[in-house]
Protein backbone atom coordinates (compact mmCIF):
# COMPACT_ATOMS: atom_id res chain seq x y z
CA UNK A 1 0.00 0.00 0.00
CA UNK A 2 3.01 2.38 -0.45
CA UNK A 3 1.22 4.10 -3.31
CA UNK A 4 -1.41 5.45 -0.75
CA UNK A 5 0.54 6.60 1.82
CA UNK A 6 0.68 10.55 2.07
CA UNK A 7 1.67 12.91 5.41
CA UNK A 8 -1.95 12.91 5.75
CA UNK A 9 -2.74 9.26 5.74
CA UNK A 10 0.55 8.56 7.61
CA UNK A 11 1.76 11.60 9.62
CA UNK A 12 3.88 9.58 12.17
CA UNK A 13 6.14 6.01 11.75
CA UNK A 14 3.77 4.96 15.46
CA UNK A 15 0.94 2.78 14.67
CA UNK A 16 -1.39 4.66 17.13
CA UNK A 17 -3.05 2.18 19.77
CA UNK A 18 -0.58 -0.66 18.84
CA UNK A 19 2.69 0.06 20.43
CA UNK A 20 5.43 -2.20 19.99
CA UNK A 21 5.98 -3.79 23.04
CA UNK A 22 2.28 -5.15 22.82
CA UNK A 23 2.37 -6.94 20.23
CA UNK A 24 2.07 -10.31 21.10
CA UNK A 25 4.36 -13.68 20.36
CA UNK A 26 1.81 -15.40 18.17
CA UNK A 27 2.38 -19.28 17.48
CA UNK A 28 3.25 -19.93 13.76
CA UNK A 29 4.88 -22.38 11.67
CA UNK A 30 8.73 -21.99 11.93
CA UNK A 31 8.60 -22.14 7.88
CA UNK A 32 6.78 -19.07 8.26
CA UNK A 33 8.55 -17.32 11.07
CA UNK A 34 11.59 -17.74 8.76
CA UNK A 35 10.28 -15.93 6.12
CA UNK A 36 9.37 -13.02 8.64
CA UNK A 37 12.60 -12.97 10.08
CA UNK A 38 14.01 -12.59 6.49
CA UNK A 39 11.71 -10.02 5.21
CA UNK A 40 11.95 -8.00 9.07
CA UNK A 41 15.63 -7.94 8.99
CA UNK A 42 16.22 -6.63 5.67
CA UNK A 43 13.69 -3.73 6.54
CA UNK A 44 14.94 -2.96 9.52
CA UNK A 45 18.90 -3.07 8.30
CA UNK A 46 17.60 -0.39 5.70
CA UNK A 47 15.91 1.71 8.13
CA UNK A 48 18.83 1.68 11.08
CA UNK A 49 20.91 2.98 7.76
CA UNK A 50 18.51 5.82 6.80
CA UNK A 51 17.95 6.09 10.99
CA UNK A 52 21.92 6.73 12.05
CA UNK A 53 22.36 9.16 8.83
CA UNK A 54 19.81 12.01 8.06
CA UNK A 55 16.44 10.65 9.37
CA UNK A 56 16.35 10.92 13.30
CA UNK A 57 12.87 10.79 13.11
CA UNK A 58 12.53 7.08 12.52
CA UNK A 59 15.43 6.58 14.84
CA UNK A 60 12.41 5.33 18.08
CA UNK A 61 10.75 3.22 16.25
CA UNK A 62 13.50 1.50 14.94
CA UNK A 63 14.66 0.84 18.26
CA UNK A 64 11.78 -0.42 19.41
CA UNK A 65 11.29 -2.94 16.56
CA UNK A 66 15.14 -3.84 16.25
CA UNK A 67 15.11 -6.32 19.68
CA UNK A 68 12.26 -8.54 17.62
CA UNK A 69 14.16 -9.32 14.70
CA UNK A 70 14.87 -13.03 15.94
CA UNK A 71 11.82 -14.35 16.78
CA UNK A 72 9.10 -11.85 15.15
CA UNK A 73 5.73 -11.84 14.43
CA UNK A 74 3.50 -10.89 11.81
CA UNK A 75 2.85 -7.77 14.07
CA UNK A 76 6.28 -6.80 13.95
CA UNK A 77 6.94 -7.15 10.33
CA UNK A 78 3.74 -5.02 9.72
CA UNK A 79 4.74 -2.33 12.29
CA UNK A 80 8.41 -1.97 10.71
CA UNK A 81 6.10 -1.62 6.93
CA UNK A 82 4.26 0.85 8.88
CA UNK A 83 7.44 2.75 9.45
CA UNK A 84 7.91 2.49 5.18
CA UNK A 85 5.11 3.59 4.65
CA UNK A 86 5.79 7.03 6.44
CA UNK A 87 9.16 7.37 4.34
CA UNK A 88 6.94 7.05 1.67
CA UNK A 89 5.02 10.33 2.67
CA UNK A 90 7.65 12.00 3.55
CA UNK A 91 11.02 11.06 0.90
CA UNK A 92 12.67 14.38 0.93
CA UNK A 93 12.73 15.10 4.37
CA UNK A 94 16.47 15.17 5.27
CA UNK A 95 19.07 17.37 8.44
CA UNK A 96 20.15 20.99 7.81
CA UNK A 97 22.85 22.95 9.09
CA UNK A 98 23.32 26.44 9.45
CA UNK A 99 25.24 29.03 10.92
CA UNK A 100 21.94 31.64 10.82
CA UNK A 101 19.87 32.50 14.02
CA UNK A 102 17.28 29.17 15.38
CA UNK A 103 14.41 30.94 15.96
CA UNK A 104 12.86 27.84 15.28
CA UNK A 105 14.39 26.23 17.54
CA UNK A 106 14.44 29.39 20.01
CA UNK A 107 10.90 29.55 20.25
CA UNK A 108 10.68 25.77 21.23
CA UNK A 109 13.28 25.77 23.95
CA UNK A 110 12.17 29.06 25.45
CA UNK A 111 16.00 30.63 25.39
CA UNK A 112 18.90 31.58 23.14
CA UNK A 113 20.79 28.91 21.42
CA UNK A 114 24.46 29.54 20.24
CA UNK A 115 25.48 29.43 16.36
CA UNK A 116 28.75 27.78 17.05
CA UNK A 117 28.54 26.27 20.01
CA UNK A 118 27.78 22.36 21.22
CA UNK A 119 24.34 21.76 22.63
CA UNK A 120 22.89 18.81 24.20
CA UNK A 121 19.87 17.40 24.99
CA UNK A 122 19.30 14.32 27.51
CA UNK A 123 16.27 12.26 28.33
CA UNK A 124 15.03 9.14 29.27
CA UNK A 125 11.38 7.09 29.33
CA UNK A 126 11.10 5.83 32.79
CA UNK A 127 9.88 2.10 32.59
CA UNK A 128 7.73 0.29 30.46
CA UNK A 129 6.47 1.29 27.07
CA UNK A 130 2.98 0.39 27.93
CA UNK A 131 1.91 1.69 31.17
CA UNK A 132 -1.51 0.62 30.75
CA UNK A 133 -3.44 -0.56 33.79
CA UNK A 134 -4.50 -4.26 32.94
CA UNK A 135 -8.23 -4.99 33.54
CA UNK A 136 -9.41 -8.27 35.73
CA UNK A 137 -10.17 -10.16 32.47
CA UNK A 138 -7.37 -10.41 30.65
CA UNK A 139 -5.60 -13.21 30.70
CA UNK A 140 -1.93 -13.24 32.06
CA UNK A 141 1.17 -12.18 30.07
CA UNK A 142 4.53 -13.35 30.43
CA UNK A 143 6.66 -9.83 30.17
CA UNK A 144 9.77 -9.70 28.81
CA UNK A 145 12.25 -8.79 31.06
CA UNK A 146 14.08 -6.01 28.38
CA UNK A 147 10.48 -4.55 28.48
CA UNK A 148 10.75 -2.94 31.81
CA UNK A 149 13.68 -1.21 31.49
CA UNK A 150 13.95 2.50 30.21
CA UNK A 151 14.93 4.27 27.23
CA UNK A 152 17.99 7.06 26.79
CA UNK A 153 17.79 9.09 24.36
CA UNK A 154 20.39 12.07 23.61
CA UNK A 155 20.31 14.78 21.03
CA UNK A 156 23.93 17.05 20.12
CA UNK A 157 23.23 19.74 18.52
CA UNK A 158 25.67 22.35 16.17
CA UNK A 159 23.75 24.53 13.86
CA UNK A 160 21.69 21.24 13.29
CA UNK A 161 21.38 17.52 14.70
CA UNK A 162 24.85 16.49 14.76
CA UNK A 163 24.34 12.88 16.47
CA UNK A 164 21.43 11.45 18.15
CA UNK A 165 20.95 7.95 20.02
CA UNK A 166 17.65 6.29 20.85
CA UNK A 167 18.62 3.37 23.29
CA UNK A 168 17.10 0.78 25.71
CA UNK A 169 19.08 1.02 28.94
CA UNK A 170 20.97 -2.66 29.82
CA UNK A 171 19.76 -2.21 33.43
CA UNK A 172 16.38 -1.52 35.09
CA UNK A 173 16.65 2.00 36.90
CA UNK A 174 14.47 2.22 39.92
CA UNK A 175 13.72 5.22 39.61
CA UNK A 176 12.95 8.09 37.09
CA UNK A 177 16.41 9.70 38.42
CA UNK A 178 17.64 6.86 38.31
CA UNK A 179 17.08 6.21 34.33
CA UNK A 180 17.77 9.97 33.84
CA UNK A 181 21.17 9.90 35.30
CA UNK A 182 21.62 6.93 32.97
CA UNK A 183 20.73 9.13 29.93
CA UNK A 184 23.16 11.83 31.05
CA UNK A 185 25.70 9.49 31.40
CA UNK A 186 25.24 7.95 27.84
CA UNK A 187 25.25 11.33 26.42
CA UNK A 188 28.44 12.63 28.43
CA UNK A 189 30.26 9.46 26.99
CA UNK A 190 29.51 10.41 23.13
CA UNK A 191 30.57 14.64 24.15
CA UNK A 192 33.78 13.23 25.21
CA UNK A 193 34.33 11.31 22.09
CA UNK A 194 33.18 14.35 19.73
CA UNK A 195 35.83 16.42 22.14
CA UNK A 196 38.39 14.47 21.96
CA UNK A 197 37.86 14.32 17.95
CA UNK A 198 37.78 18.39 17.79
CA UNK A 199 41.00 18.54 19.58
CA UNK A 200 42.32 16.65 17.76
CA UNK A 201 41.64 19.07 14.75
CA UNK A 202 42.47 22.36 17.27
CA UNK A 203 39.08 22.74 17.30
CA UNK A 204 37.02 22.48 20.44
CA UNK A 205 37.70 26.18 21.73
CA UNK A 206 35.67 27.29 19.03
CA UNK A 207 33.16 24.73 19.75
CA UNK A 208 32.98 25.65 23.41
CA UNK A 209 34.68 28.88 24.09
CA UNK A 210 37.13 26.92 26.36
CA UNK A 211 33.56 26.70 29.23
CA UNK A 212 32.01 23.70 30.18
CA UNK A 213 29.25 22.40 27.55
CA UNK A 214 25.59 22.21 29.18
CA UNK A 215 23.76 19.47 28.82
CA UNK A 216 20.07 20.27 29.07
CA UNK A 217 17.93 17.75 30.85
CA UNK A 218 13.94 18.07 31.92
CA UNK A 219 14.44 16.46 35.43
CA UNK A 220 15.33 18.44 38.10
CA UNK A 221 16.55 15.89 40.66
CA UNK A 222 19.45 14.28 37.80
CA UNK A 223 20.49 17.75 37.74
CA UNK A 224 21.18 18.19 41.20
CA UNK A 225 22.88 14.76 41.71
CA UNK A 226 25.06 15.63 38.37
CA UNK A 227 25.89 19.07 41.42
CA UNK A 228 26.36 16.70 44.43
CA UNK A 229 22.44 18.16 45.57
CA UNK A 230 21.20 14.69 46.32
CA UNK A 231 19.66 12.18 49.25
CA UNK A 232 20.86 8.90 50.29
CA UNK A 233 17.58 7.56 48.27
CA UNK A 234 20.59 7.68 45.41
CA UNK A 235 23.05 5.85 47.04
CA UNK A 236 22.26 2.59 45.41
CA UNK A 237 23.60 3.86 41.91
CA UNK A 238 26.18 2.13 39.97
CA UNK A 239 29.87 3.60 40.82
CA UNK A 240 30.18 4.47 36.73
CA UNK A 241 27.56 7.03 37.09
CA UNK A 242 29.64 8.77 38.92
CA UNK A 243 31.58 10.15 35.90
CA UNK A 244 28.70 12.36 35.05
CA UNK A 245 29.94 14.26 38.64
CA UNK A 246 33.22 13.79 38.05
CA UNK A 247 33.20 15.52 34.63
CA UNK A 248 30.89 18.06 35.84
CA UNK A 249 33.53 18.80 38.98
CA UNK A 250 36.95 19.06 35.71
CA UNK A 251 34.81 21.80 34.10
CA UNK A 252 33.75 19.66 30.91
CA UNK A 253 30.35 19.71 31.19
CA UNK A 254 27.56 21.13 33.34
CA UNK A 255 24.01 19.96 33.58
CA UNK A 256 20.94 22.22 33.38
CA UNK A 257 17.38 22.07 33.31
CA UNK A 258 14.63 22.39 30.97
CA UNK A 259 11.23 21.99 30.64
CA UNK A 260 10.06 18.55 29.51
CA UNK A 261 7.92 19.75 26.80
CA UNK A 262 10.94 22.37 25.43
CA UNK A 263 13.32 19.00 25.65
CA UNK A 264 14.11 17.51 22.00
CA UNK A 265 15.90 14.49 23.36
CA UNK A 266 12.02 13.61 24.46
CA UNK A 267 11.68 12.14 20.93
CA UNK A 268 14.04 9.57 20.99
CA UNK A 269 12.46 7.87 24.43
CA UNK A 270 9.44 6.89 23.61
CA UNK A 271 6.67 6.26 20.89
CA UNK A 272 5.01 9.41 20.86
CA UNK A 273 1.40 9.37 21.03
CA UNK A 274 1.12 13.05 20.63
CA UNK A 275 0.64 13.93 16.91
CA UNK A 276 1.56 17.08 17.35
CA UNK A 277 4.02 17.25 19.68
CA UNK A 278 5.71 14.62 17.19
CA UNK A 279 5.39 16.88 14.42
CA UNK A 280 6.75 19.72 16.02
CA UNK A 281 9.67 18.02 16.98
CA UNK A 282 10.31 16.39 13.51
CA UNK A 283 9.87 19.50 12.32
CA UNK A 284 13.07 21.31 14.22
CA UNK A 285 15.36 17.68 13.31
CA UNK A 286 14.57 17.45 10.05
CA UNK A 287 13.25 19.94 7.06
CA UNK A 288 12.70 19.50 3.34
CA UNK A 289 15.45 20.97 0.92
CA UNK A 290 15.22 24.68 0.37
CA UNK A 291 15.17 24.82 -3.47
CA UNK A 292 13.21 21.54 -4.00
CA UNK A 293 10.06 21.60 -6.06
CA UNK A 294 7.66 19.53 -2.89
CA UNK A 295 3.92 19.39 -3.32
CA UNK A 296 1.39 18.56 -0.23
CA UNK A 297 2.26 14.47 0.15
CA UNK A 298 5.92 15.30 -0.16
CA UNK A 299 6.86 13.90 -3.74
CA UNK A 300 9.80 16.05 -4.87
CA UNK A 301 8.91 16.63 -8.69
CA UNK A 302 12.69 17.11 -9.16
CA UNK A 303 13.85 13.77 -7.58
CA UNK A 304 17.80 12.71 -8.45
CA UNK A 305 17.99 9.58 -10.53
CA UNK A 306 20.77 8.16 -8.09
CA UNK A 307 18.93 7.97 -5.12
CA UNK A 308 21.31 6.17 -3.35
CA UNK A 309 23.97 8.77 -3.46
CA UNK A 310 24.32 11.32 -0.55
CA UNK A 311 22.51 14.46 -1.41
CA UNK A 312 24.57 17.42 -0.50
CA UNK A 313 22.83 20.40 -1.26
CA UNK A 314 23.88 24.59 -0.18
CA UNK A 315 21.16 26.73 0.13
CA UNK A 316 21.05 29.60 -3.14
CA UNK A 317 23.23 31.89 -2.85
CA UNK A 318 24.95 30.21 0.54
CA UNK A 319 28.83 30.43 1.04
CA UNK A 320 30.36 27.45 2.82
CA UNK A 321 33.31 29.14 4.75
CA UNK A 322 36.03 26.80 6.60
CA UNK A 323 36.64 29.95 8.56
CA UNK A 324 34.60 28.68 11.45
CA UNK A 325 35.48 31.81 13.55
CA UNK A 326 33.61 34.22 10.91
CA UNK A 327 30.52 31.63 11.07
CA UNK A 328 28.53 34.41 12.32
CA UNK A 329 29.71 36.96 9.99
CA UNK A 330 29.49 34.92 6.99
CA UNK A 331 26.05 32.81 7.58
CA UNK A 332 25.91 29.85 5.66
CA UNK A 333 23.47 26.37 5.06
CA UNK A 334 23.88 23.26 4.02
CA UNK A 335 21.29 20.23 3.70
CA UNK A 336 22.42 16.86 4.05
CA UNK A 337 19.96 13.55 2.68
CA UNK A 338 20.35 9.68 2.22
CA UNK A 339 17.15 9.02 -0.31
CA UNK A 340 14.17 7.56 1.62
CA UNK A 341 13.33 6.59 -2.05
CA UNK A 342 16.18 4.39 -2.32
CA UNK A 343 15.47 2.65 0.62
CA UNK A 344 12.06 1.87 -0.08
CA UNK A 345 12.97 0.71 -3.94
CA UNK A 346 15.69 -1.86 -2.09
CA UNK A 347 13.34 -2.91 0.67
CA UNK A 348 10.87 -3.92 -2.44
CA UNK A 349 13.29 -5.98 -4.22
CA UNK A 350 14.65 -7.93 -0.96
CA UNK A 351 11.20 -8.52 0.21
CA UNK A 352 9.54 -9.23 -2.88
CA UNK A 353 6.18 -8.49 -1.92
CA UNK A 354 3.58 -5.85 -1.91
CA UNK A 355 4.64 -3.24 1.28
Amino acid sequence: NLHTSTTITKPTPYRSGHPVDTIPNVDIPQSQRTDIETQLRAIIGSLNWLSTQTRPDITTITNMIAPYQSNPSPGHLEAAKYVLRYLKGTPNLGISFTSRPQTKLESFVKFPVPLTQLQPFSDANWGPQDASVPKPTDPPQELDLFKSRSISGFLLWLGGPLHWVSKRQSITARSSTEAEIYATDECTKCLQHVSHILSDLHLLHLYTNNEPIPILNDNEAAVKWSHNMTTKGLRHIQMRENAVRENVQLGFITVEHIGGKQNLADAFTKEEKDNKHFLTCRDLLVSTPPHSNTIANGHNSQASNDQKLTALEPYKNSKVTRDVADVPQRASSMFLTRQARGVLSYVQRTVGQPL
